[in-house]
């Protein structure tokens, strides 16, 4: 997969068999996008493109996904016939989970991976949910609830991906699981890195601005009354809220507190701290254990941020708990491909606020045209 940072493709290989508790990691490879094909991708932000270069994009990462496959299948160092299928889950260009569209477009060629693999693939996860009256995310908590959720203790797994998302596991009761986006994770963050940087820096590497600058707590305040913030769950977003626009008014406020590109730094970080914290508030009783992933990760003066809220909590990554924090997203997808090649319903209504529990995903080839 490739997040919503359109960083790297990300691919997992894992060995799965009844239970995904007991699931083996066998490779993980992250390859980076060339920086051309970055900003195709991020251009869908701005409008829309010509028809011809909307699909030549679709058909050049499905050649990227299917390279990434076959790199991490010769780094554990097995046979592309040893692979049962693919779960791609593709690169996202638009999500729009409100009522009038409902829905959600990921590219990558299917086609093209299997055909460069000759392996089968799950593609197109989310659509299935939202035909189902669903959010089409998040998808993950099937992956958290199984993996993740231990009988007497209350955990919330965290994801700082461009976006975040949450899951709130109360022991292992997938009927009392609560999942949902909080906002803007590291995906402002880039963005100012880029535009101050003339597109030098993707991101805070380190989080060196941040830790240089000072937050301008009335921004942060002012920026969480934003109507997403008190939206009650089910709910998802992207760049297509949390964008530009938003992203402009944020550096009027420091601006006018004569902040410097490090104070703007600063105040986005304690936005995605602040907006997850508050966000926990949903939560039917605090989470014991926060266990947290994704690229924000990397990022210590949000981590140092969520340890200083959330204290007395131990705030953990997952690769204190068995899946490398940088690969868990991609791990997730696995199993969800795993689930939909065996015919099993994979998301959470409870998450996503669909009607029912659906199988997910499109097989390419056809069941009936195994390899």
């Amino acid at each position: 997969m490739s997040g919503t940072s359109a960083d790297a493709v990300d691919a997992a290989l894992i060995r799965l068999d009844e239970r995904v508790r007991d699931l083996e990691l066998l490779a993980f490879v992250s390859e980076p996008l060339s920086g051309e094909l970055r900003e195709r991708i991020r251009s869908y932000a701005d409008g829309f493109p010509s028809i011809r270069d909307f699909v030549r994009l679709d058909l050049d990462l499905g050649e990227r996904f299917a390279a990434a496959a076959l790199s991490v299948i010769a780094r554990a160092g097995i046979s592309a016939n040893e692979v049962a299928a693919i779960g791609s889950h593709g690169q996202t260009v638009g999500h729009f989970p409100e009522p009038e569209v409902r829905g959600t477009l990921q590219l990558g060629a299917a086609s093209t991976i299997h055909a460069r693999t000759g392996i089968p693939v799950v593609h197109d996860f989310r659509r299935a949910d939202m035909a189902a009256g669903g959010q089409g995310a998040p998808l993950t908590p099937y992956f958290h609830h199984h993996y993740f959720a231990r009988k007497g203790e209350r955990r919330a797994v965290l994801n700082i991906g461009g976006f975040t998302n949450i899951t709130y596991l109360d022991g292992d009761d997938i009927s009392r699981l609560i999942a949902f986006d909080p906002g803007p994770g590291n995906a402002l963050l880039d963005t100012a890195a880029r535009k101050a940087s003339g597109g030098a820096e993707e991101f805070d590497r380190d989080g060196r601005a941040a830790h240089e600058g000072r937050v301008i707590g009335e921004v942060v305040d002012h920026a969480l009354t934003d109507p997403y913030f008190s939206k009650p769950p089910p709910k998802s977003t992207g760049h297509e809220y949390f964008n530009a626009e938003f992203l402009a008014r944020i550096e009027a406020g420091v601006r006018d507190k004569g902040g410097s590109h490090q104070d703007l730094m600063a105040t986005l970080a304690a936005i995605t701290v602040e907006s997850t914290v508050r966000a926990s508030g949903l939560f039917p009783a605090p989470a014991e254990r926060w266990i947290v992933y994704g690229g924000g990760a990397l990022n210590p003066v949000i981590m140092d941020g969520l340890r200083t809220r959330l204290a007395p909590l131990p705030v953990e990554t997952s690769s204190e708990h068995g899946v490398p924090f940088d690969a868990l997203e991609a791990v997730a997808f696995a199993v969800l491909g795993w689930a939909s090649f065996n015919g099993q319903p994979s998301n959470v209504p409870a998450a996503t606020g669909a009607a029912a529990e659906v199988t997910l995903g499109s097989l390419t080839p056809p069941a009936g045209v195994r390899r």
